[in-house]
């Protein structure tokens, strides 16, 4: 998350690069050595021994002082005491030298540093002391007046270093926000490129149980009834041809059906049969075909039937094909109850039966796991057992005040 933009005089000293440090040092010795030569060539009683020695002692320290200035995040005694002992070295050299009027341009290698290793409201104390400093050497080496005029320019010139010390450093740090936004983009991208390849595993693997539910509950449904009606042919084939005939007939327009069943999902992925037709009359059909199993099943529609989502028929229809093709291999059941309610929040279905009651088989199957998922996915529950009075029964709802609502 980007951090609201603080304040310069809220900041910690900033850091430079590497190449811009060394080329600060570069200027600051290069400046000192040019004062140092100039200050010798234009008063000549400098080069006299009394006064060259410590004149060049002074000059000497404050240029070996250069090479030590601290980091931006050292400690504050090392950040405040390297200016301060600058400031007085330079305080020195401007004794030293007579007041010559070029010495106080070290003033201006001292105050960008101290910019550049405190804060601003430190580094602007600092430079009212040197403002006071430059007015204290020629006021002690000369007049008021003289020292005066000596302040006047050169506090222009300090104002001129401050700004460009603040500018300069304003833009390396915004550099190096920009830098650490970059990271965190370059981090972020990175991330979501990861959770992209994982959004995809878990489409894939969400399309294959999808999949997998759409084949056992259509194909499936349809083959075991195929299954029920060709082993009931087998068994009349020689006593009563004609019901026989009639078996294999059923079994020929199911299998017709499965196959119309199949090339649907495949073209579409989406095997419905519920575009037009409405949730009871399909759950209608497959009861009908159901019956050609030869057992007794009734179907009631209770309550004002009305509009359903695609993905609450969708799951319904497939309750009605898993409970009745889990009653033709399981129950052993001669009678089936298939039940669809309307309530004012929910829809179920309810499929109870007169057979054996508890199926280990059934339950641990892949075809009631593939149910709870897909009701899970509405917001829906399962029921699945033993009924009070024998045989079993299964019961799926889906909430649907929710879905009215979207």
């Amino acid at each position: 998350m980007v951090q609201p933009k603080e304040s310069y005089k809220d900041e910690h000293p900033s850091s430079l690069r590497p190449v811009g440090h060394h080329l600060l040092l570069i200027a600051a010795y290069l400046t000192t050595a040019a004062i140092y030569a100039v200050a010798l060539v234009a008063a000549p009683e400098l080069r006299q021994p009394i006064r060259w020695i410590p004149f060049t002692a002074l000059f000497a320290a404050f240029a070996l002082s250069i090479h030590f200035m601290p980091r931006p995040h050292a400690p504050l005694w090392q950040r405040a005491g390297y200016p301060l002992l600058q400031t007085s070295l330079i305080f020195a050299i401007v004794l030293a030298g007579r007041g010559e009027t070029f010495l106080p341009i070290l003033y201006f290698i001292v105050i960008p540093s101290a910019y550049l290793s405190l804060t601003f409201r430190q580094a602007s104390a600092f430079t009212l002391l040197c403002i006071g400093a430059l007015f204290l050497d020629y006021l002690l080496v000369s007049d008021v007046e003289t020292a005066l005029v000596i302040l006047l320019p050169y506090g222009g010139g300090f104002i001129f270093f401050i700004a460009v010390s603040v500018s300069l450093i304003q833009q390396q740090r915004e550099r190096q926000r920009a830098e650490r936004l970059l990271a965190e983009l370059e981090a972020a991208h990175r991330q979501l490129q990861a959770y992209a390849i994982q959004v995809k595993a878990l489409a894939v693997a969400e399309e294959r149980n999808r999949l997998a539910r759409e084949i056992h509950d259509s194909l499936g449904h349809y083959l075991t009834i195929i299954t029920v009606q060709l082993e009931a042919a087998g068994k009349l084939i020689a006593m009563q041809p004609e019901r026989a005939a009639e078996s294999i007939a059923t079994a020929q327009r199911l299998a017709r059906e499965s196959l119309a069943e199949v090339r649907r999902s495949v073209a579409t992925l989406q095997a419905s049969p519920l575009d037009t037709a409405t949730l009871g009359d399909v759950i209608g059909e497959v009861v009908e075909n159901f019956r050609a199993s030869g057992i007794a099943t009734a179907f009631t529609v209770e309550g004002e039937a009305r509009p359903l989502p695609i993905q609450i028929k969708m799951a319904l229809y497939r309750a009605a094909q898993e409970g009745l093709t889990n009653v033709c291999k399981h129950a052993s059941a001669s009678a089936v109850q298939v039940t669809l309610t309307y309530e004012p929040e929910r829809v179920a279905l309810t499929i109870s039966d007169n057979g054996t009651g508890q199926r280990g088989e059934e339950s641990r199957g892949f075809g009631l796991s593939g149910l709870r998922e897909r009701m899970a996915l509405l917001g829906g529950s399962l029921e699945a057992g033993d009924c009070p009075d024998g045989g079993f029964r299964l019961r799926v709802e889906v909430p649907v005040e929710e879905w009215d609502d979207g």
